[in-house]
């Protein structure tokens, strides 16, 4: 590839969103060119985030569950996790993923450059690979999908050997006696699961009164109840106002209300949710508008340049690969030439703890900020054949229902293999579905799902 170069789209960024918005210009017969810092496909979510997590997430899933058949004596003996192993299989399925999604790129003629972008103007971008040869790229249209990186605190130094990042942590560098979480959000959940299930005692320090302040406290309570144990403890309403490393032990200053106290760890995790990666491009070099550090864009992923998008992390929350994906496809039907809008009713969210807890569409919360006259329907699954023989008769499944029009507007599911179960949820609620709609939809039996069928039938028993 030349020095100077000029495509119809250059993307920056080869996660979800970039990788799916080229895939999708391609289609379009857009000449198209995919820049990524990494040396291979996938960016953030597959390389250091959801595949590497979500691994680490299945294998402590089947130690728990081998757990608890060797409690009632159906399996006998001990499990021994060979950790070496571990990271070497995980390693693996990331290299599989992401050579597909490089085949997928040849297959589609799209071009990538390995290197860093930035803007040296509204129609040219040069670019650094990592031979560190200089690339000046001349484009009709431009989509930013640069991502995140995570959040730090001011009082704390990231150190490879005591004081993690989520990267680092997914690596497993050790499995710590004594580990600190600091986060309640989805991210520090998923490793406090991770650590303490391969042997670590964990606290999770909290600065709010509840993790994931976005859903409602009930549901939450529900997550930290089960997750709770006599080697995983929660502190909420809690800072951390220093921490300092003496004789190899991590010295954490921690204050609440009840108590300023010093405690000692092996280990720290710093989980406190992620920032946008674009201080590198020099968007101020060409006027992109920035709202709270996040790029301003419109329903069409437009800036206002309206020939450069932004997609996915960058633009704001919820930082969620699938709306990152969506977010592509809708860059590039507009760059197509087609009338297409971002105008998701529902985004899904998934904590994939053991169990899981997922939601989607609107909370009891919002519902009643809207003042919307709704109503909630429960169903545990202590009666629901399939969870009970799997040992999951500790979920539920909540609906809620608009009573004005008795459409499903929101709904979540708290249980192992939830997330299989929140589809169904997300449609319904996209294509405005009454109750009855779910009710004379046959479900199989017996299944998880067929929990969203019995509690919509639990509605329109009592309601309708």
């Amino acid at each position: 590839m030349s020095n100077k170069i000029s495509v119809d789209v250059i993307i920056l960024g080869a996660g979800p969103g970039g990788y799916s918005a080229a895939i999708r210009c391609s289609y379009f017969n857009l000449k198209t060119l995919l820049v990524d810092k990494y040396n291979s496909i996938g960016g953030t979510c597959l390389h250091f985030g959801c595949i590497p997590s979500k691994t680490l997430l299945n294998v402590v899933k089947s130690i728990k569950e081998f757990d608890t058949f060797n409690k009632y004596d159906i399996f006998s003996g001990s499990l021994k996790v060979n950790i070496k192993q571990l990271l070497f299989w995980k390693h693996n399925l990331i290299n599989k993923l992401s050579n597909n999604l490089l085949n997928i790129m040849k297959i589609n003629n799209i071009d990538i450059i390995y290197g860093v972008g930035k803007f040296i103007d509204s129609n040219n971008i040069i670019i650094e690979d990592k031979q560190h040869n200089e690339i000046l790229v001349n484009f009709k249209y431009a989509i930013i999908a640069t991502g995140s990186i995570p959040n730090n605190l001011s009082n704390i130094k990231f150190d490879s050997k005591y004081v993690w990042d989520s990267t680092t942590a997914l690596n497993i560098p050790c499995i710590p006696n004594k580990l600190l979480i600091i986060g309640g959000g989805v991210i520090g959940l998923e490793l406090a699961n991770i650590y303490n299930i391969l042997g670590s005692t964990v606290d999770i320090i909290e600065v709010s009164d509840q993790i994931i302040l976005n859903l409602d406290k009930d549901i939450v309570d529900k997550l930290m109840h089960q997750m709770e144990s006599n080697t995983l403890f929660f502190k909420l309403n809690t800072k951390v106002s220093n921490i300092e490393i003496k004789n190899s032990k991590v010295m954490v200053q921690i204050d609440n209300k009840e108590l300023n106290d010093i405690n000692y760890y092996d280990n720290v995790i710093v989980a406190i949710g992620r920032t946008p990666n674009i201080e590198h491009l020099q968007l101020d070099k060409i006027g992109i508008e920035i709202n709270n550090n996040y790029i301003k864009v419109n329903n069409q992923m437009q800036t206002n340049i309206n020939h450069i998008y932004a997609i996915g992390d960058v633009i704001g929350t919820p930082m969620l690969a699938h709306k990152s994906i969506h977010n592509g496809y809708i860059a590039a039907e507009v760059i197509a030439g087609k009338k297409h809008f971002f105008d998701q009713k529902a985004i899904p969210l998934v904590i994939y703890t053991n169990p899981e807890l997922c939601w989607v569409g609107c909370t009891i919360k919002q519902a009643k900020y809207l003042n919307l006259n709704f109503k909630v329907v429960d169903f545990n699954w202590t009666n629901l054949g399939k969870a009970v023989v799997t040992n999951n008769h500790t979920g539920f499944t909540r609906l809620i229902f608009n009573k004005d029009n008795n459409c499903l507007i929101g709904g979540g599911v708290f249980g192992v293999n939830s997330s299989e179960i929140l589809g169904e949820l997300s449609l319904a609620i996209e294509m405005s579905c009454e109750a009855e709609d779910i009710t004379l939809t046959s479900h199989a039996h017996p299944t998880l799902y067929e929990s969203v069928q019995l509690a919509a039938e639990i509605y329109t028993t009592n309601f309708l």
